[in-house]
């Protein structure tokens, strides 16, 4: 198969991320695609602080922010915080898990890429470059594991009869 090259020269972008190595692993897949890293953080108030001097296009934002404990919280108020301060911004969740199903969902109703580390590490610069493609033309994109939680929440939904799908005009 072969592989697809994009190159997105000068996009500006933040990412928060408090593994080291997943932050230089991320970096150099952002500078391979051509993007400019504007600025990194390690926590939210960091984020905070560095959003309110310079907010770029898109930030990448890791929900898991508190290392060794299963507390998404941290990163998602970092992420309703970021689209609170500018809606055209574009947010692109990085996690380790697709997480809980009310945080899918809403990711997806703000219009935030959600990739899941396991994913974008098998194919790096393909799922890094489809997210920044979905945020730059305010779509979504999930990656493998992400659907398959989205595919649970339907199905979770249809036992319970509270969802039926019918085409438009019927």
């Amino acid at each position: 198969m072969s592989e697809i090259e994009i190159q997105l020269n000068g996009l500006e972008v933040a990412v928060v991320e408090d593994e080291p190595m997943g932050l230089e692993g991320l970096i150099q897949i952002l500078q391979k695609l051509g993007c400019n890293v504007v600025w990194t953080a390690k926590n939210y108030e960091d984020a905070e602080e560095k959003a309110q001097s310079y907010l770029p296009n898109v930030v990448f934002v890791d929900l898991k922010l508190l290392r060794g404990t299963n507390d998404y919280e941290t990163g998602w108020q970092l992420v309703k915080a970021l689209r609170g301060r500018d809606s055209r911004i574009s947010v692109i969740i990085c996690s380790s898990t697709p997480v809980v199903d009310n945080i899918v969902l809403e990711a997806i109703h703000l219009g935030c890429p959600y990739i899941v580390k396991q994913d974008l590490w098998q194919q790096e610069q393909t799922v890094v470059a489809s997210a920044l493609l979905a945020a730059h033309s305010k779509s979504v994109t999930l990656s493998n594991e992400v659907a398959g939680a989205i595919q649970g929440i339907v199905s979770k939904i249809r036992g319970k009869g509270g969802l039926s799908l019918r085409a438009r005009g019927s």
